[in-house]
């Protein structure tokens, strides 16, 4: 999770589905210091649009809340209550069953506290302790406002898997919304594997090394460059590392008069969740 210190006035807002948990969903919010805790509570078939969020109501607590208390276990009312004695606590009804809800209300809370904007809040989702369906929402959220997603692992499974499976049966299957993330270009893949390679054999790359290398290999984004060394300086930065660099996959260190081009952690995932792009070129 992201532990870097918040602004003043920024505070620290998690979502989190109110399933059937207790400790997964209480304890990251204590140990991480959330301000404000949006609980997602199930209401199956609730009549309301979808994404739809009584902000009012949900500030109100557990009398003056739309949320059906009844409906909750007591460990699910006692999370809701052990959050509230260090954060404030907003329990909202949502069909957790309903990705397209799910979503809704997370997007519709992000907007709430302007999350991705320079001075909103900083937004946290947890995805573990509702029903699959809602974290596929809740993550889904997450990329389109910029938010930050966590998992908690449990310490202790109370079903032993080895003996019985999780569930018995089929009761439906729902489709999943389609949601195009913009993957990197095969040269930005093949420029991310030169990285990682290098790096392997601790060897510093720059932006120069980095050109030479894909002229070798007669990569796309030299091909109309120009023959000057501008030309290739610019198309490089412009067509790849400008790119990668927003994105956190690459980072870029001035040394003396060339610039140090390093390979971050996420940036070394994302090639191995792309690398197959460089078998289609």
């Amino acid at each position: 999770m992201d532990t870097t210190v918040p602004r003043v006035a920024e505070r620290r807002v998690h979502v989190v589905p109110l399933g059937h948990e207790h400790d997964r969903i209480v304890e990251p919010l204590r140990s991480h210091g959330a301000d404000v805790t949006y609980l997602l509570a199930d209401a199956p078939g609730r009549e309301a649009d979808r994404g739809a969020v009584d902000f009012e109501a949900a500030a109100a607590g557990p009398e003056g809340s739309r949320v059906d208390v009844d409906r909750l276990t007591d460990y699910q009312r006692d999370a809701w209550a052990e959050a509230a004695e260090f954060a404030e606590v907003c329990a909202l009804p949502v069909e957790l069953a309903d990705v397209y809800d799910v979503l809704g209300v997370t997007t519709t809370v992000a907007a709430r506290h302007d999350a991705g904007e320079p001075d909103g809040d900083r937004l946290f989702a947890n995805v573990s302790t509702g029903p699959r369906i809602a974290a596929v929402g809740v993550a889904i959220a997450c990329m389109v406002v910029g938010a930050r997603p966590y998992s908690v692992e449990p310490e202790v499974h109370r079903h032993d898997v080895e003996e019985t499976p999780l569930t018995a049966g089929v009761a439906a299957t729902v489709d999943l919304p389609l949601y195009p993330m913009d993957a990197p270009t095969t040269d930005q893949v093949a420029v991310l594997g030169r990285l990682r390679e290098r790096a392997e054999r601790n060897r510093t790359t720059d932006k120069w090394n980095l050109i030479q290398w894909a002229r070798e290999r007669d990569l796309s984004f030299l091909r109309e460059a120009g023959e000057s060394r501008t030309a290739k300086y610019r198309a490089l930065e412009t067509h790849v590392l400008s790119p990668l660099r927003d994105r956190g996959y690459v980072e870029l260190e001035d040394v003396g008069r060339s610039d140090t081009v390093h390979l971050t952690e996420t940036g070394r995932r994302v090639f191995f969740a792309f690398q197959h792009k460089l078998g289609e070129s």
